[in-house]
């Protein structure tokens, strides 16, 4: 009678962990597909152009003796 219970609850475990593989696999392959569309996407917007935005012009400005860097200050 007891290696009966024994047999059981192993084919029961068996059954539930076979179960949870296939869960996973699927949930696997879901996030597969996911990142490859993800990476696709990050791959084109890596290498387009940037745009800036309407009438925007970046400038640089010169720097004057008299403006310093933080680092470049000296106390008086």
């Amino acid at each position: 009678m007891k290696s009966e219970v024994t047999n059981a609850f192993e084919a029961l475990e068996d059954l539930q962990m076979r179960n949870r593989v296939k869960q996973l696999e699927g949930e696997n392959a879901e996030l597969q597909r996911q990142n490859a569309e993800l990476m696709e996407r990050c791959k084109t917007l890596a290498s387009r152009a940037p745009a800036w935005p309407k009438g925007y012009r970046p400038t640089r400005k010169a720097m004057d003796d008299r403006k310093r860097h933080y680092n470049e200050r000296r106390p008086n």
